[in-house]
This record gives C-alpha cells, structure tokens and sequence, in this order.
C-alpha cells in the first residue's frame, strides 16, 4: 500500500475534540465505533450550525433531552431512521424556551438542490410540513438564541451505521 495517500496517519487526535466523551461511550452505544485509547465521544458535529434537512423530523422536548448529548443519544438510539440531529433554540412554544433537539433522516441540502418528493411512493419517515415539500435546499441555518441573536452552543451533527450495523459519530 501506497503510505504517501495515507491521509489518516493520526486519525485518532480528531477525538481530542469529541463532545460527550463520557455520555456517548460503548457502553450505552455497543456497536460504537471509537479508537482504542479513547472512552467515547462524537467526532461528526457542526457548533453553531443548524446542518439537518427536513425528512423525518422528530422534535424533542425538555424533559425528554436536557443538553446535546441526549439529543445525541436519542438519534442513536433511532440509527434506523435517524442520520442527523440537531440541539437548538426552535422557538416551538412547548421548548418552554430552552433548547431542544430535533432528529431529521436528512442532511441540509446545497443551494442548487431541490428534492420534490413522493410521498404515495415513500415509507419510513414523519410526514413532511407542506412547506418542506418540495425541499428546497440553501445555507445551513446559524443555530440561534430565542432572541435572535447567533448561539454558540447549539449544535447539530450526524451519524451513521454501516453495513455490518457498526455506529459512526
């Protein structure tokens, strides 16, 4: 094998920065993939940015996820339908105003993408509000405070469970 393409060569230091080192672990996760010499944690995330499209929302509120790493762990836990999560301020009145987490089957679509979908022809997801069909894509949204103003702890993330049912976050 040719080592000059090797562009993993220190592919664990990415876990130096996971979030939710000791909420997101093997042992709640079984088929979590981590590297060895770490406990756990999700590499895959997006702080301040809103990167989750618009099939399969499911919205979560406080009590059921009190901070990131439950909304984490809820989209794991739904790996057969969940890809994408997201912990931010919706402006839902039943947030009570805090933050909550939402759980999309769908990533943020570039803005030279629209997807119309079929939905007589479709299965496995939430109906879609009609205004996400057709799903128009754009920007991914800055996560938001419920004054407006950009927040710089929300964030969203994904993951995803391979052929052999292995999780990657």
């Amino acid at each position: 094998m040719d080592d000059q393409f090797n562009i993993f060569k220190d592919a664990n230091s990415r876990f130096e920065g996971a979030i939710c080192k000791s909420e997101i672990t093997t042992k709640y996760f079984p088929t979590l993939v981590i590297p060895h010499n770490f406990r756990g944690g999700c590499v895959r995330y997006y702080q301040g940015i809103d990167m989750t499209g618009v099939v399969t929302e499911v919205d979560i509120f406080f009590p059921n996820v009190k901070t990131a790493c439950d909304c984490i762990a809820a989209c794991l836990t739904a790996s057969a339908s969940c890809t994408n999560w997201v912990w931010k301020h919706t402006g839902n009145p039943l947030d009570g105003g805090r933050r909550s987490c939402t759980l999309y089957s769908s990533p943020n679509l570039p803005s030279g993408v629209i997807l119309d979908y079929n939905l007589a022809l479709s299965s496995g997801f939430q109906l879609l509000q009609d205004a996400n069909n057709p799903q128009v894509g754009g920007g991914a949204p800055i996560t938001a405070l419920a004054n407006g103003q950009p927040d710089p702890f929300g964030v969203s993330g994904f993951l995803t469970q391979d052929a052999n049912g292995l999780l990657y976050c």
